[in-house]
């Protein structure tokens, strides 16, 4: 990004983090506390190992020592809710909260930025509009929870979910993953998000190379996939064909653009 980080810390500085397990991987401390550099914000930011069994005792110190805010990955982003004072509509309408705030009176209150960040890096990032776009989602998990969210929110026409367990999808109506239903389906698609976690690591793609057939799309689609660490060989596979594609960098920023505003009360600073 550009900016320089902090080379001090005082009894003055505050402090936010996020929490999960595991965490090694998380991007955020490096996004934040170039953030909090660049806006002048005497404060850092932590990534704090923390198990389903601690969490609770850990919400509690949070109370009783303020961050300037917390962010929530897995395996947190349910059951943190619980232990909100309130969650917001969007963040109780996808079922998980990745945004703690704690507010100037004690109350602490539970967002979803996922859900806006996906469609801030689709119009600011890639210069698309989703708004009345036929909207493919593959997987039915929590990562396409929100996405649906989001591209309902922007106006999408209509957003379908494809799952290889679609009774599991107990917050949709899904289609099953099947070649007859792709073969509809794709040639119909303007935005084609892949939610899974194929593509995670080469293992899962030896498995499977490519969700879909990118060859049943039409050559105006976008291809997007959530997974931000490497190129998976379905954008690679779209790319080749000519589509448009976005990986996951995008929403991880934006995301974390919408957190570092609610906490601060100030812009995401950009580079």
């Amino acid at each position: 990004m550009g900016f320089k980080s902090r080379s001090s810390i005082t009894a003055h500085t505050r402090y936010a983090a996020v929490i999960g397990q595991p965490i090694d991987h998380s991007q955020s401390p490096a996004i934040h506390n170039r953030a909090f550099a660049a806006a002048g914000i005497d404060a850092v930011f932590l990534a704090l190992a923390i198990s389903p069994a601690e969490l609770p005792a850990a919400m509690a110190g949070f109370r009783a020592m303020p961050p300037l805010g917390l962010a929530v990955t897995v395996p947190h982003k349910q059951a943190v809710m619980g232990l909100c004072d309130r969650v917001t509509p969007l963040a109780a309408e996808i079922g998980a909260v990745n945004c703690v705030v704690f507010e100037p009176g004690g109350e602490v209150v539970g967002y979803n930025t996922d859900a806006p960040g996906y469609v801030d890096g689709l119009r600011i990032d890639l210069g698309y509009e989703p708004a009345r776009r036929r909207v493919t989602l593959l997987g039915s998990g929590g990562a396409a929870r929100a996405v649906a969210a989001g591209l309902h929110d922007a106006g999408a026409e209509s957003v379908t979910v494809v799952a290889r367990s679609p009774d599991k999808a107990d917050w949709t109506e899904a289609l099953p993953w099947t070649a007859d239903a792709l073969a509809e389906l794709l040639p119909r698609t303007d935005l084609l998000v892949d939610c899974t976690s194929v593509g995670l690591d080469p293992a899962s793609e030896a498995r499977v190379p490519t969700p879909v057939d990118v060859d049943q799309l039409p050559a105006s689609a976008v291809v997007s996939s959530l997974i931000y660490h490497r190129t998976p060989a379905l954008l690679r596979a779209a790319s080749d064909r000519g589509l448009r594609t976005q990986g996951g960098g995008p929403m991880l920023l934006h995301q974390g653009a919408r957190q570092f505003a609610l906490w601060t009360g100030r812009p995401f600073p950009r580079p």
